[in-house]
């Protein structure tokens, strides 16, 4: 009925918020539509919105297991709906902060305000920055409302693969072919049928018609995201690191790496102040046996978010989802050789050299012997499998793909470029 009253001013967007959170939502996700419109029109807009909204999770369920939120905002946004967007992205916002914030700007809250879900929706509006900085796009299908609650999709898994591979220059994280597994369709009961990553939202809908989907579909529609950009980790001190935040934190491996029950690794990382463990979890599966080969004095930066402390483990954690090597040990040096009788020489103190234990030989001008190693290991960026990943984590094949400068519009059914 409105459809011809209002302008999309941007393709919807999907943001994703910091997924280290243990009360989220399963993907922590927000859509936010951001229109012109009359100013005559946007009351009943808004009662459009909230009545469908309501609708739909009272069909699909929704009110049992999620607190779902619904925001409203008139007006240019402001620097408050960033910086709350930056917190929730990277760090826990508490309901009192995310309302006061909705008040202090005349955001409206058409749902219930005690719901977890309106800390989504608010701080998803205040993604502008971020999303002019870089972002993806994602296509995603839905299901018709007779196949929800079914976990199972029907499509062709072989036409996936062939669309990752035609269009490989534009996709991303469709299918992971180290492991010969579909990646574009969820697994809980929810109306989402597929969901297609790319850079360039033409290419992703010439890339979905040639995906054999062998049950009916209500629709598609194209979202601008945040996926798949690292977002969240921002450079952080380790000393300052706090339950729950995301990051990206640099230092000096302090330790040999160190297995531990479930195939997880331990790597103590520290910055000339202080220190953190840092896991390596099995699921990351390369990026834990990278891990391994790792030794002190090598310098890393690692993203990932802190674990709170537990009762096996005392002190925060840092859990790891990227590693970039920066430096290497390429030798050890050990103690030099007695020149008389060959036995290793041992310290004589500070400033006095070498002294053999063995026949008392000792000397002020030895040095140690630098023993080269043979390093099976490189500088650069580690990642986890595809499948591993979560969904703000940049995979390698987005590296110098960044999306800034144009920023794409959508009119109508139209695809246009603004410079």
């Amino acid at each position: 009925m409105l459809r011809e009253d209002v302008v999309f001013n941007d393709y919807p967007n999907l943001i994703r918020l910091n997924p280290s959170i243990p009360w989220k939502t399963r993907g922590n996700g927000a859509i936010v539509l951001r229109i012109l419109v009359d100013q005559d029109k946007i009351d009943r807009i808004l009662e459009i919105t909230r009545s469908k909204s309501i609708e739909y999770t009272e069909v699909s369920g929704r009110f049992k297991y999620t607190q779902p939120g619904l925001v409203a905002y008139i007006g240019e946004i402001t620097s408050y709906h960033r910086e709350l967007y930056r917190r929730a992205l990277t760090d826990v916002v508490v309901p009192d902060v995310a309302l006061k914030i909705a008040e202090k700007t005349n955001t409206l809250i058409l749902l219930d305000r005690n719901n977890r879900g309106n800390i989504g929706a608010l701080s998803a509006l205040g993604a502008l920055t971020t999303l002019d900085e870089d972002y993806t796009f994602e296509l995603l299908a839905y299901r018709i409302p007779e196949y929800w609650g079914q976990r199972t999709r029907h499509l062709n898994t072989e036409s996936v693969k062939k669309a990752e591979l035609k269009y490989r220059d534009y996709l991303f994280s469709n299918y992971d072919f180290d492991q010969e597994k579909v990646l574009i369709t969820p697994h809980g009961p929810d109306p989402v049928l597929l969901g297609l990553r790319g850079e360039d939202p033409l290419i992703l809908v010439k890339a979905f018609k040639e995906i054999e989907i062998q049950e009916p579909i209500l629709g598609w529609i194209i979202y601008r995201s945040n996926q798949a950009t690292d977002a969240h980790l921002v450079k952080r001190d380790i000393s300052k690191l706090r339950p729950y935040q995301t990051g990206y934190i640099e230092g000096k491996v302090l330790s040999k790496p160190k297995p531990v029950r479930g195939g997880h690794v331990v790597v103590v990382i520290g910055d000339g102040h202080t220190s953190i463990e840092a896991y390596f979890y099995e699921p990351t599966k390369t990026l834990r046996n990278i891990a391994l080969k790792l030794l002190p004095g090598d310098q890393v930066g690692l993203g990932g978010s802190v674990r709170p402390p537990s009762s096996s483990h005392p002190r925060i954690t840092f859990n790891v989802e990227k590693l970039v090597i920066k430096s290497l040990v390429t030798y050890i040096e050990k103690n030099p050789k007695c020149p008389r009788c060959g036995k290793t020489m041992k310290s004589a103190g500070r400033g006095k050299g070498y002294k053999c234990p063995r026949c008392g030989y000792q000397s002020a001008n030895l040095e140690k012997i630098k023993i080269p190693l043979n390093r099976d290991i490189s500088i650069g960026v580690y990642t986890p499998p595809l499948s591993s990943m979560h969904h703000l984590s940049k995979p390698k094949i987005r590296y110098g793909r960044e999306n800034n400068g144009k920023i794409p519009v959508m009119i109508s059914q139209w695809y246009v470029y603004m410079d």
